[in-house]
């Protein structure tokens, strides 16, 4: 289109030589000719190359270049590559007219040039070039151009022609065999080149470009293929690097959306450019099967350090999204912070993937993410946490997979579909970041050597018919602790409303609870029963608790606790009402707590109609406290037996009553030995500092043998008192023999005159009694 300007060139150069010998100034001349190309025709979404590669600059020095539409018919939607290169690729939906302007320049000289495009209607090319992939490599190595993919529907012969466009200043670069499908290209200069290929049929021609990157160093990136842009299109990523698996095959270079299906080849080495993240839009499908172990695929950062790049995000529910022989490591970089985050709607297969080596979190299901298989995959060596799984998830996670060492994040720790989650252990702790709440008639199960951090003021509430299963081994048990490893860290267990599930607590180890109640207008504890639970602890530790150890309220209606020790709780080992202080095993063993005893909370009365109630007491002989006061005695309305070597202490103002019952007899019955005696006394080991014990049935079991009865016959201003008093409405009887009543408020046992013979003793021992040992009214 410009040949005039060259000819002018000349022209001007020459005019220039001939009146150099004249001493006159004159402006520059401006040494650059813009050359657009020549005008072109296309059919819509057909594409053309804008060549500007006939640019003059005379003095031989680089032309920068840039590209400028500058007419198109209204509503067009066009595509174009970058438009500061010598050439540029266009393609657009609508038939008419384009302008493009190109501008070079140099220094601060410029010109420009124009280049019309006519799109008409008319059926696609049966001719396209197809240059590959764009490259990247090390200076020193050579690449091959491949054109063999290009295509060719028309027939006959096609001739291909390769032609380097730009290059850096000062290459001398060239290509070997350039009318070959395939050449040879070594660059000889760091820089970007841009290499044209033009196939050609008889009078029909295709032109495409590729662009090469030469580095002094990428860390070992030779001859890879770099993605630049979204891939909206179906795509298959071949192993380029057959015989050298250790190079990049491919290096994405920006933040890339996958809109169509991506198919990534066994033995394919993707590297990405740092901060940069790869999404599986919703629309779109990633397809990384490697089924053969020793031809695998990895994405890594192009650098082999932790966090380099983002991860990848699968926000596709596509049921072919696939994950098999892959390797992923060096991401996690914020803001997405994981290796692997499958978003809400998200579904993927994992099998045989390596996830490892990564910033923040390897594996990441958000609330509605999911997996339709996940098995034989390995997840280590990450920062945060190897794996972050909603609660409802984790029963699906196969025991084949080895996770960790390290952590699993539990979010979203509702259960609530009336079924059985089984979770399973792996090396990896499970860490639960909020409340976890079981209920609606669901299982939890966790098995023999799972490990089990709560979060920061958090608990475990089972309730609704639901119930837990920490099913641990000896030398296995489960543990339940708080991530940080201080006392009253989390809240702990409460099981209410067990319906007919009940819950099992077997070989297991719970520390650190105790900071709130689980259940507000409840007390702290690491364990709690509320109304109306089934459950059993055995073999089981409670340790290192703000609070209380276990905590039973009167209305829990089946427990059994046997063979456990609570230790080092800052308050009471175990707060239990009276209705289940026969449930606490005698084998139980408790060490260091702030309170020594067993607090018995005595709000209910012993009520079992025709069975007797049997206190056993503890192999440590450590003592039961009752919780009472004068107007909430510890009251007795059928049978109760406490056994050889138990303790009871009484709070201050506290007492205990025997009174007829509903159904059965009530008595109280203290089954002691020689060397075992049963003991009564204050927990303030002053005398008087409790009421004492009042027998209102004349029960034929009311009888005390080898007891000791301390501290008791708390002194009132209008009436006498005594340790024991047999009382004449209604009428009272008792047998105490072998026993010892000392440091009494007054008496030591007190009955009515006309009552005796209701009072039977044998070998008797007072001592400090004020008044009188047997006191006669």
């Amino acid at each position: 289109m410009k040949n005039f300007k060259i000819l002018g060139l000349i022209l001007l150069v020459f005019a220039g030589l001939v009146s150099s010998c004249e001493e006159i100034d004159e402006e520059p001349t401006n040494p650059l000719i813009a050359e657009a190309g020549e005008e072109q025709q296309l059919v819509p979404n057909a594409v053309a190359i804008l060549d500007g590669s006939e640019s003059v600059n005379s003095v031989g020095a680089p032309i920068n270049y840039q590209w400028e539409l500058i007419e198109k018919p209204e509503g067009a939607t066009i595509k174009t590559s970058t438009l500061n290169k010598v050439a540029v690729q266009f393609s657009t939906n609508k038939p008419g007219e384009y302008v493009f302007k190109l501008t070079v320049t140099y220094q601060s000289w410029f010109d420009t040039d124009t280049v019309r495009v006519i799109v008409v209607e008319g059926p696609v090319s049966k001719l396209e070039a197809k240059a590959g992939e764009n490259r990247e490599i090390v200076i020193g190595n050579s690449i091959q151009l491949d054109g063999s993919k290009s295509v060719n529907e028309l027939g006959g012969a096609m001739e291909f022609i390769w032609e380097i466009i730009q290059k850096p200043e000062g290459s001398l670069a060239e290509i070997r065999f350039p009318d070959d499908a395939v050449a040879n290209f070594q660059p000889d200069k760091p820089g970007n080149y841009l290499v044209k290929l033009t196939v050609k049929v008889q009078s029909n021609f295709s032109v495409d470009l590729v662009e090469i990157l030469v580095k002094e160093d990428n860390g070992g990136a030779d001859g890879s293929i770099l993605i630049t842009g979204d891939i909206l299109q179906d795509r298959v990523l071949e192993n380029v690097f057959v015989d050298q698996d250790m190079l990049f095959d491919y290096i994405i270079t920006k933040d890339i959306k996958v809109g169509a299906r991506l198919t990534v080849k066994p033995g394919v080495r993707i590297g990405f450019e740092q901060d940069v993240r790869l999404t599986i839009s919703p629309n779109g499908t990633l397809i990384a099967d490697a089924p053969l172990d020793n031809l695998g695929i990895v994405f890594q950062g192009k650098e082999n350090t932790l966090g380099f790049w983002e991860g990848i995000l699968m926000e596709s529910g596509s049921p072919g999204n696939i994950l098999r022989g892959v390797e992923i490591k060096n991401a996690g970089q914020g803001p997405l912070g994981t290796a692997l985050m499958v978003e809400e709607g998200g579904l993927v297969r994992l099998i045989k993937t390596n996830i490892h080596s990564n910033r923040g979190v390897g594996l990441e299901f958000v609330y509605g993410g999911n997996f339709s298989e996940f098995i034989s995959c390995k997840i280590e060596n990450n920062t945060t946490a190897h794996l972050r799984i909603p609660a409802y998830l984790v029963r699906d996670v196969s025991i084949l997979n080895q996770i960790g060492p390290g952590k699993i994040q539990v979010i979203e720790a509702r259960l609530n579909d009336g079924t059985e989650h089984i979770w399973p252990t792996f090396e990896a702790d499970y860490d639960i970041l909020e409340d976890l709440v079981i209920y609606g008639g669901s299982n939890w199960v966790i098995s023999d050597g799972a490990h089990i951090n709560m979060a920061e003021n958090t608990g475990i509430r089972v309730i609704q018919q639901s119930k837990i299963l920490l099913l641990g081994e000896m030398g296995k048990p489960v543990v339940i602790e708080g991530i940080t490893k201080t006392k009253g860290y989390w809240k702990g267990i409460h099981i209410e409303n067990s319906g007919s599930q009940q819950s099992k607590i077997l070989w297991a180890e719970i520390r650190h609870a105790g900071s709130n109640p689980v259940v507000s207008g409840n007390e702290s504890a690491t364990l709690t029963f509320g109304r109306q639970t089934w459950a059993s602890v055995e073999h089981t530790i409670l340790d290192k608790g703000k609070a209380s150890g276990l905590v039973t309220k009167g209305e829990a209606s089946f427990f059994d606790f046997n063979m456990n020790s609570v230790n080092n709780h800052d308050s009471y080992p175990i707060v239990v009402s009276t209705n289940h202080v026969e449930k606490l095993g005698y084998n139980n063993r408790f060490e260091s707590n702030g309170k020594a005893e067993v607090l018995v909370d005595s709000q209910q009365p012993i009520d079992f109609g025709v069975k007797e109630v049997t206190w056993k007491g503890f192999l440590q002989r450590v003592p039961y406290l009752v919780k009472g006061q004068s107007t909430n005695n510890l009251i007795i309305k059928s049978g109760l037996r406490l056994e050889a070597g138990v303790t009871l202490k009484m709070m201050p103002g506290a007492g205990i009553s025997v009174l007829p019952g509903n159904l059965g007899e009530s008595y109280l019955k203290l089954d002691g030995i020689a060397g075992g005696t049963v003991r009564i006394q204050g927990l303030e080991e002053t005398p008087g500092s409790w009421l004492g014990i009042l027998i209102s049935t004349t029960s034929q079991e009311n009888e005390f043998n080898y007891a000791e009865i301390l501290h008791a016959g708390k002194t009132s201003p209008d009436r006498f008192s005594a340790a024991i008093h047999v009382d004449d409405v209604p009428e009272g009887a008792l047998v105490i023999k072998n026993s010892t009543i000392a440091k009494s408020g007054q008496h030591g046992i007190s009955v009515k005159n006309s009552l005796q013979d209701r009072l039977k003793t044998f070998n008797m021992n007072f001592e400090d009694i004020p008044g009188s040992n047997i006191h006669i009214w």
